[in-house]
C-alpha cells in the first residue's frame, strides 16, 4: 500500500503521512505478547477494546474524505448514508462497553458512567489530534498523573504505550507523521479504560460527565479556539512544536 494514500494537510498545509499509530498498534501487540503472563480480563478488555476502534480509525483514515464532526456524520445517517465516522461511533460504544463489562466496576449506574467515560474520552482524543504533538502530550501527561495518584490498576496497555508515546512525541513535533484515527483512536480507548479501572466509584459520574461536556466543547467551540485563548494551555500546545 502506497504511503501516499495515508496522508493528508495538517494545519499548515503540509502533507503528512498517517502511520504514527499504526506504528504505536505494532508497538502495542509486541509488547503484550512480552507480558501475556500478567495479561488478565480485565487488561485482555482493554487490548481487545484497543485493537478494535484502532481498526475502525484506520477505515476512516484510508476512507475518502467526508462529514467532518459527530453532528455531520449523524446528519448524513439520518439522510440514509453509512459513514465511517458512524462506524467509529458503534465500535467505540461497542469495545466501551466489552471492556467495562470485564471490570469489577459495582452497580449497572456505575457501569453505565464507566462506558460513557471510556467512549467519551476515546473521541476526546480523536479530537486532539489536529495539532502537532497535541494528543501524545496529553496521553503522556494523563498517564504520569495516574502514576502520581498511585493508579495501582492502571491498564497495562497505557504503560506498554506510554514509552512508544514519549517517542513518537518528537515524530509527532516534527511534523514527519500524525498520529490519525487509528492512533487517537486508540490512545483515547486505552487512557478511558485506564480510568474506568483506576478511579474510585463516586469519580466515575463526574468523570464521565467531563468527557462529555469535552466533546460538545470539541463540536461547538472547538479545542484549538480553547486552548488559544488560554495562555498556559496555548503554551504547553505550542512546546516543541515547529513554529507556525
Amino acid at each position: 500500500m502506497k504511503l501516499a494514500r495515508f496522508e493528508v494537510e495538517n494545519h499548515r498545509g503540509r502533507p503528512v503521512p498517517r502511520v504514527l499509530g499504526i506504528a504505536l498498534a505494532g508497538w502495542l501487540a509486541a509488547g503484550l505478547l512480552v507480558f501475556a503472563r500478567w495479561l488478565d480480563t480485565e487488561q485482555m478488555g482493554a487490548a481487545v477494546g484497543a485493537a478494535l476502534v484502532f481498526a475502525a480509525g484506520l477505515v476512516d483514515d484510508l476512507a475518502p474524505v467526508g462529514p467532518r464532526g459527530l453532528r455531520n456524520h449523524l446528519r448524513s445517517l439520518a439522510s440514509g448514508h453509512m459513514t465511517t465516522g458512524i462506524l467509529k461511533l458503534v465500535v467505540t460504544i461497542g469495545s466501551a462497553v466489552l471492556g467495562v463489562a470485564l471490570l469489577d466496576r459495582g452497580t449497572g449506574v456505575d457501569r453505565l458512567a464507566a462506558v460513557i467515560l471510556v467512549a467519551g474520552t476515546t473521541n476526546v482524543w480523536n479530537g486532539l489530534d489536529v495539532r502537532p504533538g497535541r494528543a501524545l502530550k496529553a496521553f503522556i501527561l494523563s498517564t504520569l498523573l495516574l502514576v502520581l495518584l498511585d493508579a495501582a490498576r492502571m491498564s497495562l496497555v497505557v504503560a506498554v504505550l506510554f514509552p512508544a508515546a514519549v517517542v513518537a512525541l518528537w515524530i509527532d513535533l516534527r511534523e514527519r507523521a500524525m498520529l490519525g484515527d487509528a492512533g487517537g483512536n486508540m490512545l483515547g480507548f486505552s487512557m478511558g479504560m485506564a480510568l474506568a479501572a483506576s478511579l474510585p466509584t463516586p469519580a466515575l459520574w463526574p468523570s464521565a460527565l467531563v468527557a462529555v461536556a469535552l466533546n460538545v466543547t470539541a463540536e461547538t467551540v472547538t479545542f484549538s479556539r480553547v486552548i488559544e485563548a488560554t495562555p498556559p494551555l496555548r503554551w504547553f500546545d505550542r512546546l516543541g512544536r515547529i513554529p507556525d
